[in-house]
């Protein structure tokens, strides 16, 4: 579930009958299909927002970084903060927003920088902490999908994910939109020309993965039927695609009504690694370089408790039980691609399970918390 503004009710387009819903006609597949295209719109009307947003980075040169944002948004802050990390030497931390809304404490802002991200850009307690670091002195940039919204106005820039209205509950093409922003961002920031490459092949890239995923997806002795089967499964990475287990444990969440247990490839081994037996599947979502070699690691100790391990890498070996996705991209822009197949898989196991993904039961698309 993301932070778009609600939207009217789903067009009467959509079948559903006692066979349930088929692929086409869930909102979430469309919106899946939508990514490149969102991505390639976002990386040319976006240019000079960004560049705005770069600008005034190097101009401050904020000593610290704090990411406010809630439910999906949050898992693109996870990689955001990695991102401003390792690319602009920030110290980046995952902002509390409770310490200003519930708590009231007035934080030092002088010399900071603060990146909130909502969709909608209506979350009270995200659009408060934005207003408080500006007043305190901090840099603050706004990621979201309504540049007028209070958080577009609360902010000092503002970029626009130009995702378009999303209709289902769960986020996809939003949440890829934000990614781009971070990975953008920190391109010209750097500035980094092998990031802008990277970016430049993203679209045609994710086409790509779209296609390859659709085999994996339907087949009935892959993932879907395993994962489908059971309630529970642990979804699996490390570094920048730590966000990615989060956001694919959420789908399954939220669609399927699956628990979803993300971790990191680090984190699993100390203690959690004892969930993993043979009535419980492991998606890992491996990136290259050396990430994914300690994520094999980790997976190998819970295909040995007798977990049902699957697994989605960009390139290498393809074998049965692994998505090989067919796409060179370097590690910190794997999260954009290996997000898109855990999408996939979410909105199939939901209609396995005779759920409807787009409108999960008690769940609406804009969550607003103070």
């Amino acid at each position: 579930m993301d932070e778009v503004a609600p939207t009217a009710a789903l067009s009467g387009d959509r079948v559903v009958d006692e066979g349930g819903l088929t692929s086409a006609d869930t909102w979430m597949r469309r919106e899946i299909a939508e990514i490149p295209a969102v991505v390639a719109r976002l990386l040319d009307e976006g240019a000079a927002e960004v560049s705005a947003a770069a600008d005034a980075i190097r101009v401050t040169a904020p000593l610290f970084a704090m990411i406010a944002a809630r439910g999906t948004s949050d898992h693109a802050a996870v990689y955001g903060r990695y991102l401003l990390e390792t690319h602009l030497g920030i110290p980046t931390g995952l902002a509390a927003p409770s310490v200003t809304t519930a708590y009231r404490t007035n934080l030092r802002w002088t010399g900071g920088l603060l990146v909130a991200v909502s969709q909608s850009g209506t979350s009270p307690d995200i659009v408060e902490v934005t207003s408080a670091a500006r007043r305190a002195g901090g840099l603050t940039i706004a990621i979201t999908n309504a540049p007028r919204s209070p958080l577009g106005r609360a902010a000092q820039v503002t970029i626009d994910c130009r995702a378009g209205v999303e209709r289902s509950v769960a986020a996809t093409k939003s949440y890829v939109a934000q990614l781009v922003v971070f990975l953008a961002l920190v391109a010209v920031a750097s500035p980094s020309e092998r990031l802008r490459r990277s970016l430049v092949r993203m679209p045609g890239d994710l086409e790509a993965v779209l296609r390859r995923s659709a085999d994996w997806i339907v087949d009935p002795a892959g993932p879907v039927g395993t994962i489908a089967a059971t309630d529970r499964c642990l979804v699996v990475s490390r570094g920048y695609n730590l966000a990615t287990a989060l956001e694919i444990a959420l789908k399954l969440k939220e669609t399927a009504a699956i628990f979803a247990e993300p971790y990191s490839a680090a984190d699993f081994l100390h203690g959690p690694v004892r969930l993993a037996d043979p009535a419980v599947p492991l998606l890992a979502l491996r990136p290259p370089g050396p990430i994914g070699r300690s994520l094999d690691a980790a997976v190998e100790v819970a295909a040995r408790r007798g977990s049902p391990v699957w697994c989605v890498r960009l390139a290498g070996v393809a074998s049965p039980r692994c998505l090989v996705l067919g796409v060179r991209q370097p590690d910190l822009a794997s999260p954009l691609l290996l997000v898109v197949p855990g999408q996939l898989l979410a909105e199939s196991v939901a209609r396995a399970r005779g759920l409807d993904p787009d409108a999960p039961p008690g769940l609406v698309k804009a969550t607003r918390t103070r």
